[in-house]
């Protein structure tokens, strides 16, 4: 099995683990910003209107169903572009100079496949989680292709842009940034040599604390700054007209004419609250996964960008 395949199943893996953790707290931030109501007011309704606790998981099915294998498309794409920039440089000392600049090359080409196969995942998430269509996802899906075309599927895919390309690059920088901290003092750098190549055999809890707490800081600076471009996504991806909302720069007015700028940055405590988790045990169980595919399939190629 090649390496790009390890990362197809590991990014599976964890992006479902990631999604276990963190839908609750994704409803909640998402009916914030679809109605700009506080916390309390949001955990009342969806409680209310979806009469109990299961209302917190109105929606999942589909992401769960999909954004797995989405999240293992990424992370293969973000692997195997890094593999190939690294291989172009002829010198150990170049690979490292310009490994920081890979990395975040690399991860912003894989926000790009994140924006195109998984805006229609957040269309039919966000239509599930506000209530603006009661059914199964996959007629969900159906049904805003019929009435509204291909345009419908892709609404919000502008914001989805400023959120997700550049800041997916940060979000692994950081990430990658923050296990070389540690390989610095040698022990998850053996660890890592020692499953071949980018794996690391999760088998202490040294090891997963280091792993939980480099995937939080990721998702918490790659979140900080993108939250007006995720408030705009949520609620031009949930209006059904299409001719209210005209473009994001006419949906971001509208939001400050009709609730004041504050409205661009609500749902910011549940996305930071939010990030922590999900972004730690999605790396969690990446990496876990990761490791395990090389100790159960071997090792198809030396060759790695961690190494």
């Amino acid at each position: 099995m090649q390496l790009i395949t390890y990362d197809f199943i590991s990014g599976c893996f964890g992006g479902a683990c990631g999604i276990l953790v963190g839908h609750p707290l994704d409803t909640i931030k998402t009916w914030q910003q679809f109605s700009n109501h506080k916390i309390r007011a949001s955990v009342y309704n969806i409680i209310v209107r979806h009469n109990g606790m299961a209302g917190f998981y109105k929606g999942m099915f589909f992401p769960l169903m999909t954004s797995g294998a989405l999240n293992s498309v990424v992370f293969a794409v973000y692997g195997e572009y890094m593999r190939q920039l690294q291989a172009q440089c002829k010198t150990e000392r170049e690979r490292q100079q310009s490994w920081p600049k890979h990395v975040l090359l690399a991860g912003s080409v894989a926000g790009v496949t994140q924006v195109f196969l998984g805006c229609p995942i957040e269309v039919v998430k966000v239509r599930l989680q506000t209530l603006r269509y009661i059914g199964r996802p996959w007629r969900c899906l159906m049904d805003i292709h019929r009435i509204e075309g291909l345009s419908g599927i892709y609404r919000g895919i502008t914001p989805m842009m400023f959120r997700d390309v550049l800041p997916y690059g940060i979000y692994m920088l950081v990430y990658e940034y923050m296990l070389g901290i540690e390989e610095r003092l040698h022990r998850v750098k053996r660890d890592r040599l020692s499953s071949g190549s980018g794996g690391l055999v999760v088998s202490s809890p040294y090891e997963a604390s280091l792993i939980a707490m480099a995937g939080a800081m990721a998702g918490i600076i790659s979140w900080m700054f993108i939250v007006p471009f995720d408030v705009i996504k949520t609620v031009m991806q949930s209006e059904t007209d299409p001719t209210v909302h005209k473009n994001m720069l006419h949906c971001c007015r509208t939001l400050v004419e009709r609730h004041g700028w504050r409205s661009l940055f609500r749902g910011s405590f549940m996305v930071i609250a939010r990030a922590a988790p999900v972004n730690s045990i999605t790396f969690l169980g990446y990496e876990w996964c990761l490791g395990q595919c090389h100790k159960f399939f071997g090792n198809a190629d030396k060759t790695s960008y961690w190494s």
